[in-house]
């Protein structure tokens, strides 16, 4: 048990780090590459800043999967282990892309429009949630932030399937600036705090 205390508390350092990468993201994309599109230094850096914080999901899912325990928990951590993999798999191609002046490939053969990084990203957020709700010791604002993310990055995924620019600003900003970093650094209080 012991091992598993030690193993979510370190995927709360990992879920910190996930809601810092999300910020940075946030303010690489909309602050540099949106308004300079043919800025591809600036978008490598934005596929990187994904990729990062894909990377630490990998570990802060699975803690995350690790508190709920039961079967849940260990459907939770292989979910999150997958989809972020394949999150950050996306996140490395288009940002050698945008390096190598390929940033017009189209679509990521391993994450087809977001599909991990967005669809199944929210997905996993909203069953967290539900998993989260009622728990005793956890205010309900905690699986409240996380049901509302997980549909707000599935009306992401939803949005850049479309390709309205308009509903990913929206979408992409709640999920980027203020639920998913939110949703993380809930996360990692609640594993780091764990005795």
């Amino acid at each position: 048990m012991e091992r598993d205390t030690a193993f979510r508390r370190r995927g709360g350092y990992f879920a910190y780090l996930v809601a810092a990468f999300s910020i940075a993201y946030a303010v690489v994309y909309l602050g540099l590459v949106r308004n300079d599109p043919a800025n591809h230094n600036a978008s490598a850096l934005a596929w990187a800043l994904i990729a990062a914080g894909a990377l630490s999901a990998t570990i802060a899912t699975a803690a995350l999967g690790s508190f709920v325990g039961g079967a849940a928990g260990m459907f939770l951590a292989a979910f999150g282990v997958a989809y972020s993999l394949l999150s950050s798999a996306h996140g490395v191609f288009a940002g050698i892309g945008d390096l190598q002046g390929f940033a017009e490939v189209g679509a990521s053969p391993t994450d087809p429009r977001g599909f991990a990084t967005f669809g199944l990203a929210g997905l996993w957020t909203l069953i967290a949630g539900l998993e989260l709700r009622g728990r005793a010791g956890l205010r309900p604002i905690y699986s409240t932030i996380a049901i509302v993310g997980g549909i707000d990055l599935i009306l992401l995924f939803i949005a850049t399937v479309i390709a309205s620019t308009p509903m990913i600003l929206v979408t992409g900003g709640l999920a980027s600036v203020i639920l998913g970093p939110v949703f993380w650094a809930m996360s990692g209080r609640l594993l780091t705090a764990e005795r």
